[in-house]
């Protein structure tokens, strides 16, 4: 949820509301002036129907409204259950803002603003009236063996700016959870003890009565050191890397030729967006893969209209790779060992020796400029009269800075275009030798319908930025010939082959089409530096934006820390080779903690829990890693919000 958090921050919603709660102004008790000794604030007040009768049994929840605060990991200021005379009272409160927000069973749950409390003052009186339910949320919490967790809290936070907007509801004894909400964005999050926290985001909307929401959680996975013939497996079936670096050759590299020899795509994660040997390996991947085994399409976690200017450079040396890699919209892949990997793919197209090139490819759809570029450009050269038709309306979305793009209404707005040019596409004739720019265009056009699509249902379908990367990949692959070999570069998340609680990777729909023809590297370290975006995990500490982070060593009983029991600094592991039964296989096909961050660290964002062997065909492990290297001039990601109330 804290990350949810920052996310409604940055990509603020607007949201439709009716039936909003009514709320009597505040009124002071009246009292006499406060001795000096009094250093906290109390608010109190009453929750009533619409009838004006008192509401038994809600929730009633004191959120402070600061980015420091974390509703994963620390209760709100103060939270009750009203009882026969609907009233509520919180005393000894700190001065500051906060949000009051209600919820009932009965009645349509209220989020009050910018209430602030000062110290000293007469207690601050907040009276609310509940209107009746018109959209109701509900559903179980279940384990994944399907057993009820009962009486446990659910965090639910609104979408919008205000970091108050987070109200609380209760399962009963069979797990079950009800609780009216008005029309919004949201996201929820259960942490119950003993399991693994779960959560989900959808939307209430106007069109909707009832929305049906399952939550499943997941046991802790085991943290006990492996069996000694984990350890010893390791040891006898892992592949020493001499090096991280490319340009040594391909020696130690050679046992891993039977592994990829029939794949038609090697995906390569990574555990952080910010490891420098992370991405040195996977440049000398790429150059194996390429050099030795025919592979000649590179795609990367990126969109996919931005990445054809990369594509030309690699191609024909046309233009500066250093802006083309800044304009890739991504921030993370701006380093100086992504840039090398770009230089070194234009050095082997330039090589006459290399009659086959290699194409640079995105898979992602989070940008817009270029495809709306692109399509302008075709219709300029071929149908000038829709092309007029077209400037207008698309000109909004060749600015990759402007925040409209990602409203609800302007996604609803490029849906229609990209309908209209997908409709103009299929009519116009078919010459030969124009089947490759048409197919390009078309998939343009489909690029901004995802993105479309991504807008508005903002977060009600997780996977669907997932899917869509997955059919981009195949597409790819598709459009360059059936003898096409592709490296993949995502992270972790985004390659592994199974689901991880509701949210559906990439590798798991490259799986279904691709079979084995799919080999998956994950990548683990056991310790050391990465660079991401820092978010305070502490009361009052300063947000640093991108900074460079480090961890100790992993504990034994997580993945990485019996990876490192190997005592080789850099190995591959192929999982595939795993025993058909017995400790050792069991141990990979269970789930244990590993480290697996993105863009944003914190010292309180928890280790990851991974089934190994479901996700992954092989590892790619690094016993320390150091920061990737920030190109000079290159992208950076926004500062961090200046205050708690800023967007």
């Amino acid at each position: 949820m804290k990350l949810l958090r920052i996310l409604w921050l940055l990509l603020p919603l607007a949201c439709a509301s009716s039936g909003a709660p009514h709320v009597v102004p505040p009124v002071e008790t009246p009292a006499a002036q406060p001795a000096p000794s009094v250093t906290t604030a109390t608010v109190e007040g009453r929750i009533e129907s619409d009838a004006k009768t008192a509401v038994e049994g809600a929730v009633v929840s004191l959120i402070p409204a600061s980015q420091d605060w974390d509703p994963d990991s620390a209760p709100p200021a103060g939270r009750m259950l009203t009882g026969p005379d609907g009233r509520f009272r919180f005393e000894g409160l700190a001065a500051g803002e906060y949000g009051l927000t209600v919820s009932s069973p009965r009645h349509e749950a209220a989020f009050i603003m910018d209430v602030k409390l000062a110290v000293g003052a007469a207690p601050h009186r907040l009276d609310v009236v509940l209107q009746p339910a018109k959209h109701v949320v509900r559903g179980r919490v279940k384990t994944d063996s399907g057993e009820p967790v009962p009486e446990v809290w659910l965090n639910v936070g609104r979408h919008s700016d205000f970091l108050g907007d987070m109200l609380y509801a209760r399962t009963d004894a069979q797990g079950r959870f009800e609780v009216p909400l008005p029309v919004a964005g949201y996201g929820v999050s259960v942490h119950a003890e003993g399991f693994s926290p779960a959560g989900r985001t959808f939307n209430v909307t106007a069109e909707e009565s009832t929305t049906e929401l399952d939550l499943t959680v997941r046991a802790l996975p085991e943290t006990t050191p492996p069996a000694p013939e984990v350890v010893s497996w390791t040891k006898q079936s892992l592949v020493p890397l001499s090096t991280v670096e490319a340009g040594h050759g391909f020696a130690d590299l050679q046992p891993m030729k039977p592994w990829l020899s029939k794949a038609r795509v090697v995906a390569l994660g990574e555990a952080t967006h910010g490891s420098r040997e992370f991405f040195q390996l996977k440049h000398r991947m790429l150059e194996f893969l390429a050099t030795e085994l025919g592979f000649t399409v590179f795609a990367i976690e990126a969109s996919f209209g931005e990445s054809l200017v990369v594509n030309d450079y690699v191609l024909h040396g046309k233009g500066d790779p250093a802006k083309a890699l800044a304009g890739l919209y991504f921030w993370t892949w701006d380093t100086e060992e992504v840039l090398a990997l770009i230089r070194w793919m234009r050095a082997y197209n330039a090589d006459p020796r290399h009659p086959r090139k290699l194409k640079f490819y995105g898979v992602d759809i989070q940008a817009t400029s270029a495809s709306t570029r692109a399509i302008l450009d075709f219709f300029a050269r071929v149908d000038p009269a829709f092309h007029q038709r077209l400037v207008g309306p698309m000109t909004p979305f060749l600015d990759a800075a402007n925040p409209q793009v990602r409203q609800v209404e302007s996604g609803k707005t490029l849906a229609g275009l990209v309908a209209d040019v997908e409709a103009r596409l299929g009519k116009l004739p078919k010459r030969k030798g124009t089947e490759k720019a048409h197919a390009l265009v078309a998939r343009h056009a489909r690029i901004l319908g995802q993105f479309a699509t991504t807008v508005t249902a903002q977060f009600t379908d997780t996977s669907f930025r997932d899917r869509a990367m997955a059919e981009n990949a195949r597409w790819i692959l598709e459009h360059e010939g059936a003898d096409a070999r592709m490296v993949l570069w995502a992270h972790n998340g985004h390659v592994a082959a199974s689901a991880e609680r509701d949210w559906e990777p990439m590798g798991k729909h490259l799986r279904e089409a691709l079979g084995d023809q799919l080999y998956i590297f994950g990548f683990a370290f056991n310790q050391g530096e990465f660079q991401a975006i820092h978010s305070p995990s502490e009361p009052n500490e300063p947000r640093r934006g991108l900074s460079v982070h480090a961890v100790p060593a992993a504990e034994v009983g997580w993945l990485d820390g019996t990876l490192a029991l190997a005592e080789v600094p850099r190995f591959a592991l192929d999982l595939r080779g795993l025993p058909s039964e017995g400790v050792v296989r069991d141990f990979f096909m269970r789930a244990r903690y590993t480290r697996n961050y993105g863009a944003v660290f914190s010292k309180v964002i928890p280790p990851r829990i991974s089934k190994t062997a479901k996700e992954y065909d092989g590892l790619l492990f690094v016993e320390r890693t150091f920061a990737a290297v920030a190109t000079p001039t290159g992208r950076r990601p926004p500062p961090p919000p200046k205050a708690a109330s800023s967007p």
